[in-house]
């Protein structure tokens, strides 16, 4: 998660804005609430700054990152109502953040209530919903309308957006799977009920839906789930390679990422409060020393997958260009369709393997490799050619799997092989009910929970990948000093709650840089870093 730095905060407002000033004393009191895990009385406090200030991005940015702590009921509030739903619509605001508030507080109403709130109906387009009780909900509803059409449209082709978003993943009898394939859709509900099911262009003449559903409640069902999918098959075609490998288990990985593009997102926070690279860098590590600097940044993502970091980069670092690559042309394409509808032209995509970027002769003042070099063969390696493509002086942004992190998936590794659990659409599915069946098993419930449980793409790249190493800090220490490179800190997704524990415990650390420290504190503390190790580095020079 991105932040605003503290100082930039500071001077946001203008000197004679009594109202903006008082809304960014609430914003700096929530913080510090925040870091104490004193939420309720910091979303008071982000509540009044938002009605003083609501023009402030940074406001709707901490507003997302402290609500998402939030179970809800009805009768909620009107004010946070209203929040939540400009909230939603917001460019600084990630919808992930909304699933959990939106859906507790859909779930404390009546079925037929619940599904009709146009909240909730809008957080099921713009997301995928990670909530075993709403996915539950929403199969019995698809269910009861294609078995007595019971449904709203409206009602219906939101929960068709949802499933589409998720790939399919909830689970459908053989019963609907017959239904539906003896479907013939020739209404606008016989169409919304088949994109419940399965994606509009499998039907035959698809491309002809979208002029025939443009002034219908299905325009946007098929915009997305026609349109879009043909435009990302022509943008693959045109993609220029940079050179790839004969790596087995690269081929295995991009193969995996061909037919399963991750994530697949519909939006995501896009409106940062831009700043040059060393000001980035200063802000989130003080101690480090990095000398001011507006020179514009130039940044390889590497493995950028459908998109997401390399478009953050590009929006949160000032006059920055990015050179975005990956091995999976479906991923990329997604990637560029998403890049073009933001309208950034700053991001210039290519299809390469990390192994074969020895030939690229650029080097980069910053380089990225957020969650790709645990998929390798062997990550040092390409770690080591990541570093080579750095600028002396440059920085890192690393991301790897935490072996104590990631005990649970561990377990639910281990139940898959058990049980034959194949890496099918079938599979999954299985896989997943049997795992929310299992309701004594701790470690699985815990997977449950996870925000990719809910897709197919991420089940698959969450539980089922071909390739995965996990490390430990030594480890990771031990690779730093082979490779070089200096290490910054630790980036924290939780508004700052680890970072003062940390402190807590570790007060002479005050640079939080203490890996044998750190090692420490995730042993007491095993899920600190449940989604992965996300740091900084600096090459010398």
């Amino acid at each position: 998660m991105w932040v605003m730095g503290e100082k930039r905060r500071r001077t946001a407002a203008a000197p004679g804005d009594a109202a903006r000033r008082r809304a960014l004393e609430h914003a700096a009191h929530a913080r510090r609430l925040v870091a104490q895990s004193a939420f309720a009385p910091a979303l008071g406090d982000l509540v009044q700054a938002l009605a003083l200030a609501p023009e402030v991005d940074a406001l709707w940015s901490q507003f997302g990152e402290v609500i998402r702590f939030f179970n809800f009921r009805e009768p909620l509030d009107r004010r946070l109502r209203t929040l939540l739903g400009r909230a939603l619509e917001h460019p600084a605001v990630d919808p992930g953040d909304l699933v959990r508030p939106i859906s507790s507080l859909a779930l404390s109403r009546p079925a037929e209530q619940a599904l009709a709130d146009p909240l909730l109906q809008a957080l099921l387009r713009d997301a995928v919903v990670r909530d075993a009780g709403l996915h539950e909900l929403l199969r019995g509803a698809r269910q009861d309308a294609l078995e007595r059409r019971s449904l709203p449209l409206e009602t219906l082709c939101a929960i068709a957006h949802q499933c589409f978003n998720t790939e399919y993943v909830l689970d459908e009898t053989p019963r609907e799977n017959e239904r539906i394939a003896a479907l013939r859709p020739a209404a606008l509900y016989d169409w919304a009920l088949y994109a419940a099911y399965r994606p509009l262009h499998t039907l035959e003449g698809a491309e002809r839906l979208p002029a025939a559903l443009a002034s219908t409640p299905l325009a946007s069902l098929a915009e997305r789930q026609i349109l879009e999918p043909l435009e990302e098959r022509r943008l693959a075609g045109a993609i220029a390679s940079l050179g790839e490998t004969s790596d087995r288990v690269s081929s295995a990985v991009r193969a995996q990422y061909e037919q399963n593009p991750y994530p697949r997102w519909l939006r995501t926070q896009t409106q940062f409060d831009p700043a040059p690279l060393a000001t980035v860098v200063s802000e989130l590590f003080p101690a480090a020393g990095v000398p001011a600097s507006s020179d514009p940044a130039r940044i390889l993502v590497a493995g950028c997958g459908t998109g997401q970091n390399a478009i953050a980069a590009a929006r949160r670092f000032s006059d920055a260009s990015v050179l975005a690559i990956d091995f999976s042309r479906a991923s990329l394409a997604y990637a560029m369709r998403k890049t073009r509808e933001l309208g950034i032209a700053t991001i210039d995509y290519r299809q390469a393997d990390i192994l074969a970027l020895d030939a690229l002769d650029e080097r980069f003042d910053l380089v990225e490799a957020s969650g790709v070099l645990h998929h390798m063969a062997e990550p040092l390696a390409g770690w080591s050619i990541l570093t080579g493509r750095v600028k002396p002086g440059g920085f890192m942004r690393i991301a790897l799997y935490s072996e104590r992190g990631r005990r649970a998936i561990v377990h639910a590794r281990d139940f898959i092989a058990r049980h034959g659990f194949e890496p099918t659409p079938a599979g999954i599915r299985r896989c997943r009910a049997a795992m929310l069946a299992a309701k004594d098993d701790a470690l699985l419930a815990s997977v449950t929970r996870n925000e990719d449980f809910y897709s197919l793409s991420g089940c698959r790249d969450l539980l089922f990948h071909v390739q995965e190493h996990r490390f430990q800090l030594p480890q990771i220490a031990t690779m730093l000093d082979q490779l070089g490179l200096r290490f910054l800190g630790f980036e924290f997704p939780d508004s700052g709650i680890t970072a003062a524990r940390y402190r807590a415990r570790f007060g002479d650390d005050a640079a939080m840089v203490n890996l044998e420290n750190w090692a420490r504190y995730e042993e007491d503390n095993p899920d600190a870093f449940a989604r992965m190790y996300q740091f900084w580095v600096r090459k010398p020079g």
